[in-house]
């Protein structure tokens, strides 16, 4: 066989595997309830995972089928404390459901990035945890499909001559590993949408997916096609009233997944808040020492009324409330003004000498200085039990679910995507 009989049985191949022919649209409108209530059930029968989780893997399931109408696409994290939690197996599913899966745990960088340029497919890898870590190029693959612009420079030899070419890496990619916030870097991580698989305990049963009717799937993935190409003008449209809970970045990991949720009603999108408020709280990383240091000093400054504080009276108030710790920070002994200075330092905020209203100008702080740091740095501060029940702070839910509405909120800015080439 000649190279370019060669090349193209192997070109062929790829295309039959990408299956780049998927099933005819529905034939009739499909309602968005329904349809995303059915991929959730489908998900739970195979899946051990929080409802919360399952949510999520349903919108970007979703997503995956019009993921050019937004500015990101994010990435899918399905990772697992350990080994038997079915992270692989809620991968598969994923596969079965999404838009041109391509699944995959031993690729070249330089062939995955062609593919997705040629393809556009919908990129599953599993065992993430040792593939990443030996393909470290993968990352920045990773980093910049995230966003709509996203693309990867390579030198290649064309004619007689070597001219950089951009390859588009921009589309939906799910990952799959163990303990994987440890072994990804703060800025792939922060492009995730996490779900977080568990071990099944007893009285909990899963059905075997590879027992599952194909059939099924396929209905399932006409049936999104059908609602994808019904809702594209208001998907092209995004969504804009996101939580305030959630930071820019997470805002942006969910925007796509809103935007899917809210053309499928009022009750989905109610949905789509509390599974990314209660992943937020769930996946949270723990604070650093100093900025649980500076939430502290918030707690005990919120009745100080002088426009000074010394170093010494602070430190005296962060020492009243022994649970705080910081009476015994060091080995057992107390946080030292030295310690307290150095740890402020880094927000800005440097010791001083100041007046005090006797007189005294011992060294310490001005409080205003604190209250734009509070801002930047700290989340809104929670109400406490004793002032709620002195009636002095209205009670609020842990996690606020607002309520959904269904009409389209326009971006404020336009998406420069046309609808993706699906054949409906």
């Amino acid at each position: 066989m000649s190279k370019k009989s060669l090349a193209k049985s192997a070109s062929d191949d790829l295309e039959d595997f990408l299956d780049l022919s998927p099933p005819a649209p529905w034939m009739s409108p499909v309602t968005g309830e329904v349809l995303l209530d059915a991929l959730h059930e489908t998900i739970q029968t195979y899946v051990i995972a929080d409802d919360c989780y399952v949510t999520a893997m349903v919108l970007w399931i979703t997503h995956t089928y019009s993921f050019r109408q937004f500015h990101y696409s994010p990435l899918l994290l399905i990772n697992a404390p350990e080994r038997a939690c079915g992270k692989s197996v809620a991968l598969e599913l994923i596969a079965r459901l999404a838009h041109r899966s391509f699944e995959t745990a031993n690729i070249t960088v330089a062939a995955l990035f062609r593919i997705i340029h040629l393809y556009g497919p919908t990129v599953l890898i599993d065992e993430a945890d040792t593939f990443l870590e030996s393909n470290p190029e993968m990352a920045g693959i990773l980093n910049k499909g995230y966003e709509h612009r996203g693309v990867v420079v390579r030198v290649e030899t064309i004619g007689d001559r070597l001219q950089p070419v951009p390859y588009r890496v921009f589309g939906p990619k799910a990952i799959a590993g163990i303990a994987m916030e440890r072994r990804l870097a703060d800025a792939t991580l922060s492009r995730c949408v996490r779900v977080q698989m568990r071990r099944k305990v007893q009285g909990e049963t899963v059905q075997r997916l590879r027992s599952a009717d194909r059939g099924l799937f396929a209905t399932l993935r006409s049936q999104i096609h059908r609602f994808v190409a019904d809702q594209q003008q208001s998907l092209r449209e995004g969504h804009t009233d996101m939580p305030s809970e959630l930071s820019d970045r997470e805002q942006d990991n969910w925007e796509p997944l809103f935007a899917v949720a809210r053309c499928a009603g009022p009750r989905w999108l109610a949905k789509a808040r509390e599974a990314a408020l209660s992943i937020k709280g769930s996946t949270e990383e723990p604070q650093s020492m100093s900025n649980n240091l500076l939430a502290d000093i918030r707690e005990v400054l919120a009745s100080y009324r002088d426009r000074y504080i010394s170093s010494a009276k602070l430190l005296e108030l962060l020492f009243k409330d022994s649970e705080m710790g910081w009476d015994s920070y060091n080995r057992g002994f107390p946080l030292t003004a030295r310690q307290l200075a150095k740890n402020l330092s880094s927000y800005g905020i440097r010791s001083k000498t100041v007046r005090m209203r006797d007189a005294s100008t011992p060294k310490g702080y001005e409080v205003r200085e604190f209250e734009e740091v509070f801002k930047r740095y700290l989340g809104v501060p929670s109400a406490s039990v004793d002032a709620r029940k002195e009636g002095t702070v209205p009670a609020a839910p842990a996690v606020a679910v607002a309520q959904a509405s269904s009409t389209p909120i326009a971006r404020s800015a336009p998406v420069p995507y046309e609808f993706p080439d699906v054949d409906f």
